[in-house]
């Protein structure tokens, strides 16, 4: 499996029209940010083009799908967020997202079988996947900090 998808899967190309409906080609049908979400947990590479222009919308998509599944104790806190906001448009800020992709990586991943995600086998004590969250939630306000100072 490859960041975006799995080797050899080719990429499912939705549209999205103007009044934000999707329409995913190969299936000939309208699909919802739910379908899109689901099409990459099950490992497919999905790339969104605007309808009429054809530009690629795909992050401005998956930025939605991830942040509307956030509700009120998610992934990123409000001061992760800020900063990665107020980075955007720093001179290293691809140092930033190298570090982030390493921090990435070295995550687990989840087994699935049929489109469902496993639960994490384990004893007693905290729960393994909040732990390393929680490290890689530090890792990226360590990262963001360090990018701060180098910035004034």
């Amino acid at each position: 499996m490859t960041e975006f998808g799995e080797v050899g899967r080719p990429s499912v190309i939705i549209h999205q029209y103007a009044n934000r409906r999707l329409y995913d080609a190969s299936g000939s049908r309208y699909v919802t940010l739910d379908d899109v979400a689901r099409m990459v947990g099950e490992g497919a590479r999905v790339r969104v083009l605007a309808a009429g222009s054809g530009a690629d919308v795909t992050r401005r998509v998956l930025a939605k799908i991830f942040f509307q599944g956030e509700g009120g104790d998610g992934l990123l806190d409000e001061v992760v967020l800020t900063r990665l906001i107020r980075l955007r448009n720093h001179p290293q800020r691809g140092v930033l997202s190298r570090h982030i992709t390493q921090a990435l990586e070295s995550f687990p991943r989840p087994k699935t079988t049929g489109g469902e995600v496993l639960p994490f086998a384990g004893g007693s004590g905290p729960d393994p996947a909040h732990t390393r969250i929680d490290a890689l939630q530090a890792r990226l306000k360590r990262l963001i900090g360090e990018a701060d100072r180098t910035r004034k």
